[in-house]
C-alpha cells in the first residue's frame, strides 16, 4: 500500500511538471507571435534626389581629358565649367576658320551689292537714252540705226544687271551657309568646356587629365543639402514598410553612433540587390525595393561627407495607426 501511494505521488508530480513545461513553452509562443516584428535591411548614404553622372556629348565621346577644373566635394552652380577636353585647340582653330570664311563672303556679297548699284546706274541711264533715241527717230532727227544701238545699249545694260542680281543670291546663299558652319563650329567649341547640368556637390572625379571618358562618365554630381539613406528592402518585407516609418540607421565600425531616418519615398518596381554585406554565403541575388529615408537636418553636414557608406537599416515595428495603411506595391 506505502510503494502504491509513493508511485502515484511520482506519477502526479511528473505529470504536472510535465503540464507546466507544456503551458510555459506555449506562452514563449505566445509571446513570440505577440512581439512586432522589425524589419532589417542594408543601405547607402547618398542624395536623395539621385547621384548625376556627368559624361560627354555623343560627338564627343571619345575625346580625352586636358584640364577639371573642379575638385571633389565642391559646390559648383548650374553651367559652371567643370573640365575642358584636349580637342578645345582645334575646335577653335574651327571657328576661328569658319569665322574668317564668314567675313570672305560678306566682303564678296558687299561688293557685288556695289556693282549692282552701279549697273542699275548704267540700266537708267541706258534706258533714258533708248527713250530719247525713240523720241527723236519719231520725229525724224536721227536715224533707224542710231535708236536700235540705243536700244541695244538699254537691253545689254539690263542683262548684265538680271546677272549681277543672280549673282547676288548666290552669295547670300553663300554667306548663309558660312553663317551656319560659324554656328556649328561655336556649339562644338562650347562642348568642349564640360559645363554642371545643375547645381550641387562633386561627389567623384571619374576622369583625370590624359584619360578618356568612358561610360563610367567624367564625375558624379549630387545634391548634398538632401542626403539620406537609400535602403534595399527584401521584396517579402515591403508589406513591413509605410511612408513615415522610422528607422534605426547604424555602420560598421561606428559601434557607438546610430541615428534616427524617416521613410519617404518607396520606389515603384522591384529592382536587383547592389549592397552586401561581403560576408560568405551573403545572398547577392535578392529582388529588392529600394527605400529612401530622410535624416535629420543636423545630421546632413556630416552624411555629405561620408557619401556612398554602408549602413545597416533597422526599421520601428509599425504603429497601428501606420499598419492601417495598405502597403505599396510595385
Amino acid at each position: 500500500m506505502h510503494q502504491g501511494s509513493s508511485l502515484l505521488l511520482a506519477l502526479g508530480l511528473s505529470a504536472a511538471i510535465l503540464s507546466g513545461c507544456s503551458a510555459s513553452e506555449k506562452q514563449s509562443i505566445e509571446t513570440e507571435r505577440l512581439q512586432p516584428r522589425q524589419v532589417s535591411a542594408l543601405g547607402r548614404i547618398e542624395p536623395l534626389d539621385g547621384i548625376l553622372k556627368v559624361s560627354l556629348p555623343n560627338s564627343l565621346s571619345n575625346d580625352s581629358i586636358r584640364q577639371v577644373l573642379v575638385e571633389e566635394g565642391q559646390v559648383v552652380e548650374q553651367g559652371q565649367a567643370l573640365a575642358i577636353l584636349e580637342t578645345q585647340p582645334v575646335l577653335k582653330a574651327n571657328l576661328t576658320k569658319a569665322e574668317a570664311e564668314v567675313t570672305a563672303a560678306q566682303r564678296g556679297l558687299d561688293a557685288q551689292i556695289s556693282v549692282i548699284e552701279r549697273y542699275r546706274a548704267e540700266r537708267r541711264q541706258a534706258q533714258a537714252e533708248a527713250r530719247r533715241g525713240k523720241e527723236l527717230y519719231q520725229d525724224g532727227a536721227t536715224s533707224l540705226q542710231r535708236y536700235e544701238a540705243l536700244q541695244a545699249d538699254s537691253d545689254a545694260a539690263l542683262a548684265q544687271l538680271n546677272e549681277a542680281i543672280a549673282n547676288e543670291v548666290t552669295l547670300k546663299a553663300e554667306v548663309g551657309v558660312k553663317q551656319a558652319q560659324v554656328k556649328q563650329a561655336r556649339a562644338d567649341l562650347d562642348q568642349s568646356t564640360v559645363k554642371a547640368p545643375s547645381k550641387g556637390t562633386i561627389l567623384e572625379i571619374l576622369a583625370r587629365p590624359g584619360n578618356r571618358v568612358g561610360e563610367d562618365g567624367l564625375l558624379l554630381l549630387g545634391d548634398t543639402t538632401k542626403m539620406g539613406v537609400v535602403a534595399e528592402v527584401y521584396q517579402s518585407d515591403l508589406p513591413e514598410i509605410r511612408p513615415g516609418q522610422t528607422a534605426t540607421i547604424t555602420a560598421n565600425g561606428f559601434p557607438d553612433r546610430s541615428q534616427k531616418a524617416k521613410v519617404t519615398e518607396i520606389a515603384q518596381q522591384i529592382s536587383s540587390q547592389s549592397v552586401a554585406t561581403g560576408e560568405a554565403g551573403d545572398k547577392v541575388d535578392q529582388r529588392v525595393v529600394k527605400v529612401k529615408l530622410a535624416l535629420p537636418k543636423e545630421s546632413l553636414a556630416i552624411a555629405s561627407r561620408i557619401n556612398n557608406l554602408q549602413v545597416n537599416v533597422l526599421f520601428d515595428p509599425l504603429t497601428d495607426e501606420q499598419r492601417r495603411i495598405r502597403p505599396q506595391q510595385p
